[in-house]
């Protein structure tokens, strides 16, 4: 089957205090979006990507993945205000007759194939989506705007989801058509608003979510 990658690398990185997008922060000695960019073209289940860069660095996001080699790289888009703009930037220049479709955050460097592998087995299931997941292990509490705890919430049956998150191509351009985006924080939650069945399969670890320059140090020496 198909398989197109949508790299979503468009997020601003405030949090990381740089005067460049997150996707160009130093990862080592090159940018952060070095990393996931060849991992997903050295993946064997990986036909094709689209590449969504931050507004206005397309330029540099095109000559990094001609300086890896990545082959696989068919398009360079500019993100958009929301991750779900920037999805949906993505998937406009995902070819007609692709079956399935990944995405996964440029802010999660650490992908490997055996989690691709892993959210791609339930479509032949008959999945509409399958999402990398850890279960949550803290204590949760939802708390008020003064700080005050107004709930413990149980944590059974709980997980905190990745990415990449894998999708039947229907399913997906279904998900982002519909009128419940606001409320969706991922794909996964566009395509289930839609009616779609998504499935968790376990997660990895290392696939660490770079906000701080604290977890951009985590992952450098994941890295060694």
């Amino acid at each position: 089957m198909s398989v197109w990658a949508i790299l979503v690398a468009a997020g601003r990185g405030e949090r990381l205090g740089l005067d460049r997008p997150k996707a160009f922060a130093n990862l080592g000695e090159e940018p952060l979006l070095a990393e996931p960019l060849r991992r997903l073209d050295a993946c064997p289940w990986v036909d094709a990507i689209v590449l969504v860069a931050p507004p206005g660095w397309e330029e540099p996001a095109i000559l990094l993945a001609e300086e890896e080699g990545c082959g696989k790289v068919r398009a360079c888009v500019p993100g958009g205000e929301e991750r779900s703009d920037s999805v949906r930037a993505g998937l406009a220049d995902v070819a007609d007759d692709a079956l399935v479709i990944l995405v996964h955050d440029a802010a999660r460097p650490l992908v490997t194939d055996d989690v691709i592998e892993r959210v791609l087995a339930p479509l032949s299931e008959g999945w509409d989506g399958a999402v990398p997941g850890l279960p949550v292990g803290d204590t949760l509490k939802r708390v008020g705007g003064d700080g005050g705890v107004e709930e413990t919430v149980p944590r059974e049956g709980l997980w905190a989801v990745q990415t990449p998150q894998a999708f039947a191509a229907d399913a997906l351009r279904r998900g982002l058509l519909s009128d419940n985006l606001s409320q969706a924080t991922d794909c996964a939650g566009h395509v289930e608003a839609a009616g779609g069945r998504v499935k968790v399969v376990p997660g990895d670890p290392r696939l660490l979510k770079v906000t701080t320059a604290a977890d951009l140090e985590r992952v450098a020496e994941m890295l060694q």
